[in-house]
């Protein structure tokens, strides 16, 4: 299926983490989908690892602990939506690992911690909730934090980073309420679905144009995080 029938959150993410990547690099995606982002970059090489309690498939296991690859292994490591899943304590050696395991460069995406952000995640806890849906990976964002920007210039401190930043909170409101809209009613349910799959194809590039390169606010979505080695 074409990479512009996924829902647009998904989307971006991973078309803006290709388009750092370049062209013809060896890339170890830790915490990745498999074959989500090969859709969206030019590699020689790409690796998808993941904790043996993740239930994405990968290529790689990871016990917890240390990245289970030698220094410099990968041109470039990333970590698509993963670091406001790690403790607070725990983010600085994160990325520390995913330094080590890189030659050139890391790439991580994560949902900033804007206040804006903030409020927007337990409003969207408390509607999914309401209407029964697993709402686990939110209350672990909200149990560790989301990464703020003020915690991300301290976490990189020393480092040649670069930060780069996305979205909208009321265009992803809607976009998320559509993505969960699905009747309970098979037929309805298919034809729900070819009309969602139609509304991403035909708007991903353009709200792309719009909404990935977006300056430091308190409605922006997601950061994008460029070290170099």
């Amino acid at each position: 299926m074409s990479a512009l029938f996924i829902p647009y959150d998904t989307y971006e993410r991973h078309k803006k983490v290709g388009e750092l990547l370049g062209e013809g690099k060896t890339v170890v995606d830790i915490g990745g989908q498999l074959n989500m982002l090969s859709r969206f970059s030019k590699h020689s090489k790409l690796i998808v690892a993941n904790l043996d309690s993740s239930q994405e498939k990968s290529d790689v296991k990871i016990d917890k602990g240390k990245l289970p690859f030698e220094n410099n292994s990968f041109d470039i490591s990333c970590a698509i939506d993963v670091l406001e899943h790690v403790p607070q304590p725990k983010r600085r050696d994160f990325i520390k690992e995913l330094l080590r395991i890189s030659g050139e460069k890391t790439i991580l995406s994560f949902p900033i911690g804007t206040n804006r952000h903030k409020e927007y995640e337990l409003e969207i806890q408390s509607w999914l909730e309401r209407k029964k849906q697993d709402v686990s990976y939110l209350k672990e964002h909200i149990k560790f934090g989301l990464p703020t920007e003020k915690e991300v210039r301290e976490l990189t401190k020393g480092m040649n980073v670069k930060l780069f930043y996305s979205g909208n909170l009321l265009i992803n409101k809607i976009l998320f309420k559509l993505f969960l809209f699905d009747p309970n009613i098979p037929i309805l349910r298919r034809i729900i679905y070819f009309l969602k799959s139609t509304i991403y194809f035909l708007t991903n590039p353009i709200l792309y144009a719009m909404l990935a390169r977006k300056k430091y606010s308190d409605s922006i979505v997601r950061a994008y995080l460029v070290i170099e080695k």
